[in-house]
């Protein structure tokens, strides 16, 4: 075992405990861990208290290919559980059904982080102020979830998504009961994440989304929320046409009641993200009526030449959102309007400002009825930093 991959002894004990073993006292005074299981009476787990001892890396190494062979689970699997043991762990599964999830679009693999992190905050968002629609996801205790929050390696075999949260990072008073008392805060969030998901998937599978959008507007306590359902669509990808599984590892110094065991992973199958995406709309039904004004970059310029020489067509831009999110639009732009794109594509430290309606959907959206288009220029924000109220467009 190498230094990086070294449980330290009392996180293997608790980890062994958490499987059934029990701690012979007897032995502390060798500065031994002795553990036995009565599952199997011939065997013990040893291994030395003091990570300092000359045999400790072997030692632990032989304890987790004992493990593996009394449990039939790979030692590899073993050993990344009882390293994040302090944390509770996500695991996105992403897969198609034709067999060639060999790769992934660059920009999808973006949007798969992005949706992660958009989960994790729109669940602590409800835990601390349940709704169903949360115009922001700035709150203080969300945004230290994310930080706190690891990305840990992929996996082989498929591309997994893992995410760590380290159960007792933050000492957090929340809102949201879950009937459950004395729950740490992060642990909260990671069960409103799940049953979050179980409540979407039983209304799918069982054609009730009506009655679970009817009671999620009249819950006083919605587990569900707009922004939930939005980071999700985040996962599919129309040309992959791929479907999801979703997997949870809970840390083991934190009991979690036998309902949120799950035997099999969350799976959302691919044609459940169109019915996803009603039910954000729906949670959100003012969405895609007003007109806003947007500060982005420039992504990606797709026009065409015109008769004219000149460029115009399609653009995709990341517009800056007030709830402090960026989000990927598609927005179709004159000659004049396109000239403007393509010069703050080219230029570092340009911005665009754009006013439309921003249509629901799926990244990237529809930005229609577009009423101006300007530049941002680097110097127009230098001089916006002495006037508060500068002419910033081209």
């Amino acid at each position: 075992m190498t230094p990086d991959t070294l449980v330290t002894p009392l996180d293997l004990r608790d980890f062994a405990k958490s499987l059934g073993w029990e701690m012979l006292s007897e032995a502390l005074a060798d500065r031994l861990y002795v553990l036995r299981n009565p599952a199997f009476p011939r065997r013990q787990l040893v291994f030395p208290m003091d990570m300092t001892a000359p045999d400790y890396a072997e030692t632990t190494g032989l304890v987790f290919e004992k493990l593996a062979e009394m449990l039939g689970i790979p030692p590899r699997s073993l050993l990344n559980r009882a390293l994040a043991i302090n944390d509770d762990t996500l695991r996105f599964r992403v897969f198609d059904n034709h067999g060639t999830d060999h790769t992934l679009p660059l920009g999808f693999a973006a949007l798969l982080v992005s949706g992660a992190q958009q989960l994790l905050k729109a669940s602590a968002c409800t835990v601390m102020r349940p709704r169903p629609h949360h115009p922001r996801l700035t709150l203080t205790e969300a945004l230290q979830l994310i930080d706190k929050t690891r990305f840990g390696h992929t996996e082989p075999g498929s591309f997994v998504l893992r995410v760590s949260c380290p159960v007792h990072a933050l000492d957090v008073q929340s809102t949201l009961a879950l009937n459950e008392t004395c729950l740490p805060f992060v642990r909260r969030v990671t069960l409103t994440l799940k049953r979050g998901m179980e409540q979407l998937i039983r209304a799918i599978e069982a054609d009730t989304l009506d009655a679970l959008v009817a009671d999620l507007k009249r819950a006083p306590e919605p587990l569900l929320s707009s922004n939930f359902c939005e980071a999700l669509t985040q996962f599919y990808d129309e040309s992959l046409e791929n479907s999801l599984d979703v997997f949870f590892d809970w840390s083991a110094k934190e009991a979690v009641d036998e309902r949120d065991r799950l035997t099999r992973p969350l799976r959302f199958q691919r044609d459940y993200f169109g019915r996803i995406e009603e039910i954000r709309r729906e949670l959100r039904a003012s969405e895609g009526h007003i007109k806003d004004t947007y500060i982005g970059t420039v992504e990606r310029l797709n026009g065409e030449m015109g008769e004219d020489g000149k460029r115009a067509g399609e653009v995709v831009l990341a517009l800056l959102l007030q709830e402090g999110e960026t989000v990927r639009v598609r927005v179709a732009l004159t000659a004049d309007e396109y000239e403007k794109a393509d010069r703050a594509h080219m230029t570092e430290g340009a911005y665009v400002q754009v006013s439309g309606k921003l249509q629901p959907g799926r990244q990237p959206r529809q930005l229609s009825e577009i009423s101006r288009f300007g530049l941002i220029l680097p110097k127009d924000l230098d001089a916006s930093a002495s006037n508060p109220n500068p002419a910033a467009t081209a």
